[in-house]
């Protein structure tokens, strides 16, 4: 009731406002919001829905929220790390089944390119690693697309979502072998492409001849910045960043890691750069936490890592790696600090345990803000959260 009288209250206001100061109001609008007042008149539905321009420098501008999917309670959970308000929607239909649990996801442009397993396919159970299937999903538009494979997808295999930087909305799909998809394909026998690229507009793949040495970390399942692709890799000399740009459809070696800890998570800082996330995680000192940062990845010299700023006070959380817990997803402020939504092992009164969701906001001082935010049974996520910004853009253009 609220909404449609504040509906009625803009479409009484706005339309005598120029078309320039309409839209830097809806710019500042959330995209949620935008989607109830598409019906407010037929110039706004096409602006929200068709305006390519509007759209962008509407996501351009949206902030960062975190995204989390519960599949004990079948809810997706978005949180803004500012005000730690929570909103609640059921999981889409096509997941609620149980067939296809989400196992992790790439962020970009406010599309969640989501790795599902294929529960169906009993065939592959009694091997290391099992078929599984790619959805592109909007969760503001609460849409979805599934990716049909060239011929099967592997959970280890390794996947990328960006664009060309000539055509934005001309999304596209990295796929590429990981170290256990079906032991390599005993020698790829079965002719399957070792690296493929998926169009959405072509709705079709085709196989590319990109190579890079060395092996990308298990654990680091990517982030998608500007349009690229980057991953932590190793070889015999060390870490470095592993860039695949879309633009050029290469990989790339872009930039030698700082010097390796005991865990670290990679992420996107600014929407310009990489973040770099590092902690050891000993149980019987401080868990101390290092933030590295990179120059823009578009500046036109080298890139490289300078330290950010750390944080060695005691009682800090292991932010990330639990041995029975999902990785936390976390952001870096632009004032020094790291927001993280994540798991942790509560005892109950009654001396059992429970999976308390947690949110974070730790500065150089130390933890500033401490919100546990659930309580349910523990979940099988690979990851517990992620960096999402909510945008406009509709699965459609996916085709």
């Amino acid at each position: 009731m609220a909404s449609s009288k504040r509906a009625s209250s803009m479409r009484l206001l706005l339309p005598s406002l120029p078309s320039e100061l309409i839209e830097e109001i809806l710019y500042r609008t959330p995209a949620e919001s935008l989607i109830r007042f598409k019906s407010t008149c037929k110039k706004w539905y096409d602006l929200i829905t068709n305006n390519k321009r509007f759209i962008y420098n509407h996501l351009n501008q949206s902030p960062e929220r975190f995204i989390r999917i519960d599949h004990t309670t079948q809810s997706v959970q978005i949180m803004d790390p500012v005000t730690i308000i929570q909103s609640d929607s059921p999981i889409p239909n096509e997941f609620q089944d149980g067939l296809y649990p989400i196992l992790s996801m790439v962020h970009c442009d406010g599309l969640m390119l989501c790795l599902c397993r294929n529960k169906r396919n009993s065939y592959f159970r009694c091997v290391r690693t099992t078929c599984a299937d790619l959805v592109i999903w909007n969760p503001v538009m609460r849409k979805i697309k599934w990716i049909e494979p060239s011929v099967y997808h592997w959970e280890s295999d390794y996947f990328g979502i960006g664009y060309n930087n000539t055509c934005r909305d001309n999304y596209k799909i990295l796929r590429f072998w990981g170290p256990l998809s079906n032991f390599q394909e005993s020698g790829n026998k079965s002719g399957r492409p070792e690296c493929e690229m998926y169009e959405f507009k072509s709705e079709s793949w085709r196989t590319l001849d990109a190579k890079f040495d060395g092996e990308v970390d298990n654990d680091c399942k990517g982030v998608s910045v500007e349009g690229n692709m980057y991953w932590i890799a190793t070889k015999e000399e060390g870490s470095f960043i592993l860039c695949f740009d879309f633009s050029m459809e290469t990989f790339k070696n872009i930039c030698v890691c700082p010097p390796y800890r005991k865990t670290r998570r990679l992420g996107c800082f600014n929407g310009d750069r990489l973040s770099l996330l590092q902690q050891d995680d000993k149980e019987e000192t401080i868990n101390e936490i290092e933030v590295w940062m990179t120059n823009k990845l578009s500046d036109d010299g080298a890139v490289s890592f300078t330290k950010y700023f750390n944080v060695n006070t005691p009682d800090l959380p292991a932010l990330l790696y639990h041995t029975d817990f999902a990785r936390p997803g976390y952001s870096i402020g632009k004032y020094r600090n790291i927001m993280s939504w994540c798991e942790g092992k509560v005892k109950n009164k009654d001396d059992t345990w429970c999976t308390c969701i947690t949110f974070y906001d730790i500065d150089e001082g130390g933890i500033r803000k401490q919100r546990e935010t659930r309580f349910n049974g523990h979940d099988w996520m690979f990851i517990c959260s992620y960096v999402y910004v909510p945008s406009l853009i509709p699965v459609v253009w996916c085709s």
